[in-house]
């Protein structure tokens, strides 16, 4: 493996990391609803929830956004797109803040001159300006968001960590498979029918008691 193409593998790592300083665990997508409705009770039903995300909802399109940001220097109108097809203001929330808190990170160790932006064209962007493979970014974009709701899960249903981690190794082909879509999608073509993750998100914002932000 060159010198290169590890520093691009560490550095995506760095950034999808549970690490990195964005509050992602603090998030659950809506899944919390879906938890607390009895939705998501064991590890099939969570898997099938995720393959919806990834296959029919708003992992394909994020992901989409993610790889379009390799295509133009448009940033604010993708932003301006993306944040338009949030279902709820649960998702606005879950991905401006976590956005701008990438870009500020960005900003202040890497010295990366971007604006504060959605999460997924935030990525993008900071992949495209330091030269990372697309198609890396796209897969760990995507990796990073089932590993997240797969900890949420682990946490809340509660499901054991030895079966999360066969939920997210059986996400495997579905994330290739999403990941090979989102490299030549445009957003033009952009559908979501996944809706009642959606209507999770939108029965979240008024959830009480709650334990995740969404």
């Amino acid at each position: 493996m060159s010198t290169h193409i590890e520093v691009q593998h560490l550095t995506i790592q760095q950034w999808m990391s549970p690490a990195f300083p964005i509050g992602a665990f603090a998030y659950s997508h809506g899944m919390e609803w879906a938890m607390e409705t009895g939705r998501i009770h064991n590890g099939k039903s969570l898997f099938d929830w995720l393959v919806d995300l990834l296959k029919y909802g708003s992992a394909k399109t994020d992901a989409a956004f993610v790889s379009q940001v390799y295509d133009t220097d448009a940033y604010e109108a993708l932003n301006s797109q993306l944040l338009a097809l949030c279902p709820s203001l649960d998702r606005v929330n879950e991905t401006t803040v976590q956005g701008d808190a990438f870009c500020k990170v960005l900003r202040d160790v890497w010295e990366t001159e971007m604006p504060d932006l959605a999460l997924p064209v935030a990525i993008g962007v900071a992949a495209k300006l330091h030269g990372l493979d697309r198609h890396l970014t796209v897969s760990s974009y995507l990796h990073a968001f089932c590993s997240n709701l797969v900890s949420a899960a682990v946490r809340l249903v509660p499901l054991g960590q030895t079966l999360g981690q066969k939920v997210l190794m059986d996400l495997t082909p579905v994330i290739q498979t999403t990941t090979d879509y989102a490299l030549t999608a445009q957003t033009s073509d952009l559908w979501s029918n996944c809706f009642l993750s959606d209507v999770a998100s939108m029965r979240h914002e008024t959830q009480s008691p709650r334990i995740f932000k969404t």
